[in-house]
């Protein structure tokens, strides 16, 4: 892995710094470098792929959709009563929308907005659904184990109970009904049918089409995932890759297609760093745009450069980092001519950077960036960019033909949020998409979604790059817009069209694809506010906004502006941040000022106003994103704003309302805000922000389980299954600080000891509940949780975390066996999501590590156990039944000399079995006529006899002997016979001289 220097926010002391890694990478990656070495040197030219950037598409078949009587599915764990399916024949309008918060439900067991109920009614929980102003209608819901729920037989406790559509002033008491009032455990097409479909003629074209290669684009909440996800569903008998940008939208598609992909749909799910990871056969270090942009700055001081002047770029830092990220090394497509390596980073030649930039920024800045790159040392840029060394190592192990074992028999690829890839990015799931076809004869179906005005990391991505890549490299794609917005309402919607207008500003080349909208949006009339206040009030309305429910405050800016206090930093997101999350409620900070300065680069010297093109692209790309996150109210928040920067946020806004603070915090403040709903909100915000913002999800999830309170109390929280996921989201923020380093600003021990009560509640509920009333600092011990005078046996969340916690403090992680932590995590079962998760950010470290360690005679014993479950922790994409026994062979290799009977047991798991290795052991044991049986049993009569004649069998091992040794072994039979005929009563008989003699002639028998 790369590391962040000393003292950065995330610093695990296993991972290595980007030149490390270089200087060992023959030793992580083994042979599979050692080959891609000699292809590239044109050694094995079978095994290379061509290096041209000539017309070489791919011949591919066309993307035919299944007939819906060929598709079987998985019964959803759904209730819905027959009360939603009335009043949806009555409010038809509502059906689109049903249908989507339904499929929600059956997915992911929530929705992105959740009020409680209070009262009567307190445990049913509402989704908004829209209406034809404001959320007028909910649907109702709960979980089981509610108290409503429990007169209906036959709940699991994974189901989900759907019992009402109600307008949002309708709070009478609502009753469960009978088990015949409900449609229970539907499939995925019976919710479409009954329910509604929420797919569009837009998004049903791009399911529908079987061009092989199709891209589908639109704006902020238009549909792309799901059409990506219904096109995946459409389909039988098919292995997906399915790609992301982070993990935590990886687990949430994750989700999704366990419950509604076809049985003969298998879909991987993998982030986009942990693919590389796979590929290159190593971890790599997941670092935000914020660390590396700060690296990048560090690295550009005067006193870092020594006497080379930054030029023009001199206070345009951050503009620098983007370009040489974007166009210096991110636009590099392997193959080509005009590139050169640098370290372990490839780049653009001089001459190909100028062609690329000079028109775009001018000649001066395209110099002096160069001298800028030249000047920083390889190892340096490698820091800087740990992602894209590992997409330079990818490329080049594809271009080899050099595929990880599991890996080449997918059949379908799936790529969602292409915009925040760089071009090197996206050419290696191009080369990975040859290399298939290279390894199978067929390439895989392509499928990608994007919007290029949503970038939050400084990507320079085009559309028409990735088109032209495509159809040289792949196949010539088809492109399907969609029109519409699915998320936001109307209103809402007409604000971010206008932000888009901005791109005008842009050089052509600068500006994303022109995007169609449909007029109107989300069927939900918006409300649009305008606050305007000094930087103090700001401040205490910022305190006022931290407590309120289903409101975010979001900057555009890529960091929070310096004169928010630090208390209150965490308050505010930033794109980035809020990118993928919906709000009720989105409270923008300082758009004016923003906007201001937006149009003022159109004012400033022309060769500097370009070299903020990327910059400012980038900027709108924010803006839009954090315009698009609410789905009823919009506010901007403009702070010590003259007239002309409110002009251009009443601009945007166009007919807002002008608040004050008061007003505006008496609007969103909802007097019915449950308790459920205030740890409802923590927990979707840990969840989301844990990768970009550790220490603001660590927060979040400490304050939901400290919400709890006891459920027996009107302010308590009294659902189990909320009160369950507060608790393992405080274990899953916690465990992915530990693999992922621990924040500066988060105590270590603060995660550990909240996490080791979390755990040991999650299997003592009512203990825990009543330990909250105990000493603060009493954690629970090792071993054993204590309540009072009570002793709790020890919960497995508990001991899995223990095992985390001791993992995580290794010095050399790579180096230890973690087969404790394997098996804690094993023995989770299914409560175990929270711990797999973390896991897989460290999959390539763990699985080395159980591979390495079979052949550690100390370690080897472990292989008794469960190493398929091992492997299958680590997402090993491989047979994993072969793998396992390749190790435990190795193992019992390892064990044989030092330790037979460990080896035995470590046999004893290997199926089917591996007879000579058998014959090895029960040799090793002394057991040596089963080891000669065994050897006969493998064909390997050498061995059997060598055994034979160790047990003293020389009548079994003269069947296997030849020549002299043939001549010995009969010679020992005769003497066999001989001593057989002995006539009875013979030494009573013997005299003194021939018993003397007898034991001369038998001395010279044995004699050497």
């Amino acid at each position: 892995m790369l590391k962040l220097p000393a003292g950065s926010a995330r610093d695990p002391q296993y991972k290595l710094t980007a030149h490390q890694c270089t200087q060992i990478e023959r030793s992580v990656i083994g042979s599979q470098l050692e080959l891609r070495d000699e292809a590239l040197a044109g050694d094995t030219p079978d095994r290379r792929l061509d290096v041209d950037t000539g017309q070489t598409p791919l011949p591919m078949a066309p993307d035919t959709k299944a007939a819906s009587g060929n598709l079987e599915f998985d019964h959803l764990n759904l209730w819905i009563h027959q009360d939603v399916l009335e009043k949806l024949e009555t409010w038809d309008h509502l059906r689109r929308s049903a249908g989507a918060v339904v499929q929600r439900l059956a997915a992911h067991g929530r929705t992105s907005v959740v009020k409680g109920c209070s009262g009567a009614n307190r445990g049913w929980r509402r989704s908004p659904l829209g209406g034809n102003a404001g959320m007028q209608f909910y649907l109702w819901w709960t979980v089981h184990g509610n108290r409503h729920v429990n007169g209906v037989d036959g709940l699991r406790p994974s189901d989900i109970v759907v019992r009402d559509i109600r307008h949002h002033d309708d709070h009478g008491p609502l009753l469960s009904g009978e088990r015949s009032d409900y449609l229970h455990n539907p499939s995925p097409p019976e919710i479409d049918d009954e329910v509604g479909s929420p797919w569009t003629a837009e998004q049903l074209g791009f399911v529908d089409d079987d061009h092989p290669v199709r891209v589908v684009l639109g704006q902020p909440g238009s549909g792309k995932t799901t059409a990506l996800w219904k096109a995946v569903e459409a389909r039988a008998g098919h292995r997906v890759l399915y790609l992301t940008w982070s993990r935590e939208l990886t687990s949430y598609a994750d989700e999704h297609f366990r419950a509604f992909a076809p049985r003969e749909v298998d879909v991987d799910a993998y982030d986009f760093a942990t693919f590389l990871g796979e590929i290159c056969g190593t971890d790599f270090e997941r670092r935000s745009v914020a660390e590396s942009r700060a690296i990048f700055r560090e690295a550009v001081d005067r006193t870092a450069l020594g006497h080379v002047d930054l030029g023009v770029w001199r206070n345009h830092e951050d503009a620098l980092f983007a370009e040489v990220r974007a166009e210096l090394f991110g636009a590099v497509v392997p193959g080509q001519s005009d590139l050169e390596r640098l370290g372990a980073l490839v780049r653009l030649t001089d001459d190909a950077y100028r062609r690329r930039r000079k028109d775009a920024i001018g000649a001066k800045p395209v110099a002096s960036g160069l001298k800028v790159a030249k000047a920083l040392r390889p190892e340096t840029i490698e820091h800087v960019f740990p992602e894209l060394v590992a997409a330079t190592t990818a490329a080049d192990l594809l271009r080899a033909g050099l595929i990880p074992e599991g890996f080449a028999s997918y059949d379908r690829v799936v790529v969602d949020e292409i915009q925040d890839l760089t071009l090197l990015e996206t050419s290696v799931v191009v080369e990975y998409c040859r290399a298939i076809a290279h390894e199978i004869d067929r390439a895989p179906w392509l499928l990608f979604a994007g919007d290029d005005g949503q970038t939050v990391r400084p990507s320079g991505f085009d559309w028409g790059a990735v088109n032209d890549l495509l159809a040289r490299r792949i196949h010539p794609p088809r492109k399907f817009p969609l029109a519409g917005n699915l998320r936001c309402p109307t209103r809402v919607a007409d604000v971010v069209e206008r932000a888009s207008q901005r791109y005008v500003e842009l050089g052509k080349p600068q500006r994303p694809t022109k995007q169609l909208r449909e007029a109107g949006g989300r069927d939900v009339d918006a409300q649009i506010f305008h606050v305007a206040v000094s930087q103090h009030d700001a401040s205490a309305l910022l305190q006022r906004l931290k407590e309120l429910e289903n409101v975010a405050v979001v900057c555009p800016e890529s960091d929070v502006p310096t004169w928010v206090p630090e208390a209150l930093r965490d308050v505010v997101l930033t794109s980035a941040d809020a990118k993928g999350l919906e709000y009720q409620a989105v409270c923008v900070l300082d758009p004016g000022r923003f906007l201001m300065r937006l149009g003022e680069a159109e004012m400033v010297v022309r060769d500097t106003a370009r070299l903020e093109e990327h910059m400012r692209r980038t900027a709108i790309d924010r803006l839009r994103v954090a315009l698009s996150r609410p789905t009823e109210t919009l506010v901007f928040v403009d702070v010590d704003a003259d007239e002309t920067t409110l002009m251009f946020s009443r601009y945007l806004l166009g007919d807002a309302a002008r608040y004050e603070p008061e007003d505006l915090v008496e609007h969103l403040v909802d007097a019915e805000t449950t308790v459920e709903e205030r740890v409802d909100r923590r927990i979707n915000e840990a969840r989301a922000l844990v990768g970009e913002r550790p220490a603001r999800a660590w927060q979040r999830a400490d304050q939901a389980v400290k919400l709890l309170g006891d459920p027996d109390l009107p302010n308590g929280v009294s659902d189990n299954e909320i009160r369950h996921r507060a608790r393992t989201t405080l274990l899953a923020t916690a465990a992915r600080l530990l693999v992922d380093g621990v924040p500066e600003d988060v105590r270590v021990y603060d995660v550990t000891e909240a996490a080791s009560f979390a755990a040991a509640d999650l299997d003592s509920p009512v203990a825990g509940d009543q330990r909250r009333g105990e000493r603060a600092d009493l954690r629970p011990d090792r071993g054993a949780s204590h309540t009072g005078d009570t002793t709790i046996p020890p919960s497995i969340n508990q001991q899995a975390f223990e095992e985390l916690e001791a993992w995580s403090e290794s010095a050399n992680k790579g180096a230890t066996a973690p087969f404790g932590l394997l098996d804690a995590t094993l023995a989770l079962g299914d409560q175990g999501d929270w711990l797999r998760s973390a896991l897989l950010l460290v999959a390539q470290t763990l699985r080395r590590a159980v591979q390495d360690q079979a052949s550690a005679p100390d370690e080897a014993r472990h292989y008794d156990g469960n190493v398929e479950g091992w492997l299958s922790l680590t997402a090993y994409p491989g047979d994993i039944p072969r793998e396992a026994r390749r190790l435990r062979m190795t193992a019992v290799e390892a064990l044989m000399a030092e330790d037979a009977e460990s080896a035995d047991r470590v046999l004893t798991k290997i199926v089917p079995e591996e007879t000579s290795l058998m014959a090895r052991v029960r040799e090793a044991q002394g057991r040596f006529e089963e080891a000669a049986q065994a050897f006969e049993r493998a064909e390997m009569p050498t061995d059997a006899l060598r055994v034979w004649r160790l047990a003293g069998q020389w009548e079994q091992a003269v069947r296997l002997a030849n020549g002299t040794e043939r001549d010995d072994l009969e010679w020992l039979g005769d003497v066999q016979r001989a001593v057989d005929r002995r006539p009875t009563g013979l030494d009573e008989r013997l005299t003194p001289g021939e018993r003397e003699r007898l034991k001369r002639v038998v001395g010279r028998a044995t004699e050497a």
